[in-house]
């Protein structure tokens, strides 16, 4: 994006209203849209800086009539704006937060508000030098339970503890299908939320003083641990992505008491004083659940009567923010609150750049004749780690690499996009692809284009490296309703696919547009469908078991009934031990478990894990009758679409397991493969 040198005098302040400039036009820019537009926060948004047309044209969807431009220079140069919102990518933000500032308007930039403390430092410095504010996105110390957990403070008397947890879910898939943030990126997307509120909370108990990161542990899977010091107090910050449930809170404890500041809830849970004798140990807990109940409820029943649009704590801020524009309050985020911030931030990311330490694996001894795409979805990454067991070098190509946690020593990874042509070296060498890749949601497009198209490039491109074989991953779903006979390999494909909607239908045609390229190139196309995919040791049941509700499971259909799935190690060893063994490998396979559990078998292992779980069985019967009525009414408030028949989307079919029996009994007999993992359910 283009940005100004002009050093164009401050315009006068808006008496009423600020006059407000955002830059980018993305999904937090019309959050701040939003939330100026509140009553109260005295702004009113003017223009837009986004280089790109369309967005800049669905951006006026949402502030309609504001000028718009395609840079920022245009806009100062433009439009005698009070303040610029900065909401684009980091990388951005320094350049832009000084162009304003040289342009003399006041700056809002989204956290994270700089790549280094040495960047904030520069634009802070700036700032005072010409006599202008600047804020960022530290909302959460707006949010009500900050604001109440500052009314406490002076009660809990010296703070001893202070801890910031935070535990999301990552974005798996982005806006439009894209692909969204790496998982360790959006850590640390999120991770100046918990840092800023207990650095704040740091620099009250402890105000002479610097804050410095005492150590830092990143866990398996995404979980970060570390321990901030300021003077002689510590503080603990726990950031995870696997850790449940999703909860964000900081506890502050002191010799008086202590109390719990609950994000998700909006809520404060407090026990004051001492708490030492017998009837406040035994009163304390009726308390805190007393004041959880009845917070939880007024939360939100506030935010149900309010209908926010925008992120809790963005108008609030804005509002100290523009107050303090107009010289009538003190600035809402201190400057040591920002560079510390960035510092601490800065810090994490460096030791998540830091090789970690792995298992020890047999060394692969030749280079990868064995190329995976999807290899680091769901069951691509196990197949990666099975060839890994064994030794064999594989390469694994996605549109992204892994974070470290999920990276298996061994494994070579290519960035590749299967959606466009694929960099000439990517299957260089290779003999065997097991192509994985595919669309899971969206419509028509996005399977043809990611599904569909991306099958015959990979198929086109193997053949064009002198590959021999192409292992294709498809889908039960492609088979025709077998009627009252067992679904097996030799089953119909389903005629009509587009019928039964997108994801049908881009496997269907995935599987006859390989077919017929790999036939016209020479080489050998075996498809495996599975059933299914599900893991043992952290089960989501599938979808034709049931759905939960709350802490409610409602399984539906009958207890015997016998589902078509697979366990995700049992998957990988057959698909690894195929690939390694050309010769018995056959051309068509179900992949399923050769004994299939029982629907009851499947819910008891899902009692295993959540034993405090209420399980709820809707019989065939009683599916029927809703599944008819609910046809009836999508029918009359949904006209003009297909309605959706619940008993179709839980039918079970049966299948034959005998050719994937015979098969794992043949791997069991394989020395050099082992036993496949089984499915047991207790």
């Amino acid at each position: 994006m283009t940005v100004s040198t002009s050093r164009e005098a401050a315009p006068p302040v808006a008496a009423n209203a600020l006059r407000v400039a955002i830059v980018g036009a993305g999904k937090m820019a019309r959050h701040h849209a939003r939330a100026i537009a509140r009553p109260g926060v005295r702004g009113r948004v003017v223009a837009l800086a986004e280089p790109d047309a369309r967005a800049r044209e669905s951006f006026l969807e949402v502030c309609p009539g504001i000028a718009s431009y395609a840079s920022l220079d245009a806009l100062l140069v433009a439009e005698a704006v009070d303040v610029v919102h900065v909401c684009t990518p980091p990388p951005t933000h320094e350049a832009l937060a000084v162009a304003a500032l040289e342009a003399g308007r006041h700056v809002y930039v989204e956290k994270p508000f700089a790549e280094t403390p040495e960047a904030a430092e520069r634009i802070l410095a700036l700032a005072r030098r010409r006599n202008l504010r600047v804020c960022t996105g530290h909302q959460l110390l707006f949010e009500a339970p900050t604001r109440r957990a500052l009314e406490l403070l002076p009660c809990l008397g010296t703070l001893h503890h202070i801890e910031s947890y935070f535990a999301f879910r990552p974005v798996r898939t982005g806006a439009g299908g894209t692909q969204p943030l790496r998982a360790d990126l959006q850590l640390l997307d999120i991770l100046p939320h918990p840092v800023y509120s207990l650095l704040h909370f740091l620099e009250l108990a402890v105000p002479d003083g610097e804050s410095r990161l005492a150590n830092v542990e990143l866990g398996p899977g995404g979980t970060l641990h570390a321990h901030v010091r300021r003077g002689d107090l510590t503080a603990s910050l726990v950031v995870t992505l696997e850790g449940r449930p999703v909860e964000s809170y900081l506890r502050l404890v002191g010799a008086n008491g202590a109390l719990t500041a609950d994000f998700v809830r909006s809520t404060v849970q407090h026990a004051i004083g001492p708490g030492t004798s017998f009837v406040d140990k035994s009163l304390n807990p009726f308390r805190l659940a007393r004041q959880l109940v009845f917070g939880t409820s007024r939360a939100l029943a506030g935010r149900l009567l309010a209908r926010q649009a925008s992120y809790p704590g963005l108008a609030e801020i804005f509002t100290a923010f523009y107050a303090c524009i107009r010289g009538e309050a003190p600035p809402p985020v201190s400057d040591r609150n920002i560079v510390e911030t960035v510092a601490l931030c800065q810090q994490v990311a460096e030791r998540l750049a830091q090789p970690r330490a792995v298992a020890v694996l047999p060394a692969a001894t030749l280079a990868p004749r064995i190329a995976i795409t999807g290899g680091t979805g769901f069951l691509g990454t196990e197949l990666a780690r099975s060839f890994a067991r064994r030794g064999v070098a594989v390469r694994v190509l996605a549109r992204r690499e892994p974070p470290p946690w999920d990276r298996v020593p061994g494994v070579e990874y290519v960035v590749a996009d299967l959606g466009r042509e694929l960099p000439e070296p990517a299957l260089h060498g290779v003999d065997t692809v097991l192509h994985l890749a595919a669309e899971t949601a969206g419509g028509f497009d996005a399977h043809q284009r990611n599904s569909v198209d991306a099958a015959e490039r990979v198929c086109r491109a193997a053949a064009a490296a002198s590959a021999r074989r192409m292992i294709h991953v498809s889908s039960l779903a492609v088979y025709a309703s077998p009627g009252r006979e067992p679904v097996r390999e030799s089953t119909p494909i389903e005629p009509k696919p587009r019928e039964r909607g997108p994801y049908v239908w881009g496997k269907v045609e995935s599987e006859q547009v390989l077919a017929r390229v790999a036939r016209e190139l020479g080489l050998r196309l075996e498809i495996v469908r599975p059933g299914a995919i599900i893991d043992r040791e952290r089960f989501d049941p599938p979808g034709r078991l049931g759905r939960r509700i709350g802490n409610v499971f409602v399984a539906v259909g009958s207890p015997s009934e016998r589902l078509g799935v697979i366990e995700r190690r049992s998957a990988a060893e057959l698909l690894a031990w195929m690939a390694l063994h050309p010769d018995a490998s056959p051309d068509a396979l179900n992949l399923l478990e050769p004994t299939l559990p029982t629907k009851r078998e499947l819910v008891a292992l899902l009692r295993q894990t959540n034993p405090d779980l209420l399980v709820v069985w809707l019989p065939n019967f009683a599916l029927a009758s809703i599944s008819r009525v609910a046809v009836v009414a999508q029918r009359v408030l949904r006209r003009g679409r297909e309605p959706v028949d619940l008993q179709k989307v839980f039918a079970v079919d049966r299948y034959d397991t005998s050719a994937v029996a015979a098969l794992s009994e043949r791997i069991a007999k394989d020395e050099s493969a082992g036993p496949p993992a089984r499915l047991t359910t207790g």
